[in-house]
């Protein structure tokens, strides 16, 4: 943790990154601690997986999400450059505009 701290201060990586390497690395330590007797079959699980949807992650895809739609309610950018401004991709900001007829 000082570590991370370190890193953090130095400017070397920012708070969502800071708290995605704490919540990624109590989900390992929960999982090897459950699978005590296999430690590398446990971590390659965690790790070699699907991503791994962390709450930090969660959020900021919603905030995407939820300047994606303001944007559209605004009605003055074309879905690419609402894409382009949400980080979404453009299929995501299709999706949404259906969702919130304007």
């Amino acid at each position: 943790m000082e570590r991370l701290d370190e890193v953090e201060q130095q400017g070397v990586i920012g708070a969502f990154d800071k708290r995605t390497i704490i919540e990624l690395s109590s989900d390992v330590v929960k999982e090897i601690a459950q699978k005590y007797g296999n430690v590398q079959k446990g971590v390659g699980d965690i790790m070699g997986g699907a991503l791994v949807e962390t709450s930090a992650r969660k959020l900021k895809n919603e905030a995407k999400r939820e300047v994606a739609v303001s944007l559209l309610k605004m009605g003055k950018l074309t879905i690419e450059e609402i894409a382009e401004c949400s980080e979404l991709n453009i299929v995501e900001v299709e999706q949404l505009a259906k969702l919130h007829t304007l």
